[in-house]
């Protein structure tokens, strides 16, 4: 693989990397493209697979193409077609991960809304820290306009935006905030403490993340229960 970002794939592309395989018994049986079709899913996800294992026990966030294929069994030459670039393999692999947390996350901890999910959010990441390092500096490639993977990265973080959102609004009809709160700021203030906590976290020795995101949330909710601002709440951002 190069690094090259210029030759990552596309946003469509990785789209369909992290995409649920298609149904396919209303296709014709026997159909030689369709079972390339899902035969190459299946190398691009388990190359994938395995990248993320070679990355949570491995020396580096960056494993090279001989230790990917040769984890993977297969030749170089396949993972080198599959992904032409490091980051059109981080791209598929650091999204799969993340979205594969995700939704039992939603399921186990949904119901106790937006702030309970981004607790257990972070409790998982604690758990996988060489993951979420790597899932944080995908950031910077969704901040740079010349990488193709940028549209990608910045719609999967819509996506996360979107899905805080929608539970603060549950929130708001279940009664756990209160109905003066507006979901979408409330969703900027949580999300802006969940990343910079995360983020601080990587670089302080010694900062209790966990600890520290229940402090703070803990006023936040106690200033919205008050009808006060987020960015007004005395002392609301002192950790």
């Amino acid at each position: 693989m190069t690094t090259d970002a210029r030759s990552a794939g596309s946003a469509d592309e990785i789209d369909a990397d992290t995409a649920i395989a298609p149904d396919t018994e209303s296709r014709a049986d026997n159909d030689p493209a369709v079972d390339d079709h899902l035969e190459q899913a299946r190398l691009r996800a388990h190359i994938a697979a395995v990248t993320i294992e070679l990355i949570r026990t491995g020396e580096t966030l960056r494993p090279d193409s001989a230790a990917v294929s040769e984890a993977a069994g297969v030749d170089q030459e396949v993972v080198q077609r599959q992904f032409p670039t490091w980051e059109s393999l981080v791209a598929v692999a650091v999204m799969r991960w993340h979205e594969g947390r995700i939704a039992p996350l939603l399921a186990t901890a949904g119901g106790g809304g937006a702030v309970v999910f981004l607790e257990r959010l972070i409790a998982a990441n604690l758990a996988d820290p060489r993951m979420m390092r790597l899932l944080v500096s995908t950031l910077t490639a969704g901040a740079d306009a010349a990488n193709p993977a940028a549209p990608f990265y910045r719609n999967q973080y819509a996506g996360f935006h979107r899905t805080v959102r929608g539970l603060f609004e549950q929130d708001v009809l279940a009664g756990r905030e209160p109905a003066t709160i507006d979901p979408r700021r409330a969703a900027d203030q949580l999300l802006a403490l969940y990343e910079g906590l995360q983020l601080q976290g990587m670089l302080r020795d010694g900062l209790d993340v966990l600890a520290a995101f229940r402090d703070v949330t803990g006023r936040l909710r106690r200033g919205w229960a008050a009808g006060v601002g987020g960015e007004a709440a005395d002392g609301v951002y002192d950790i």
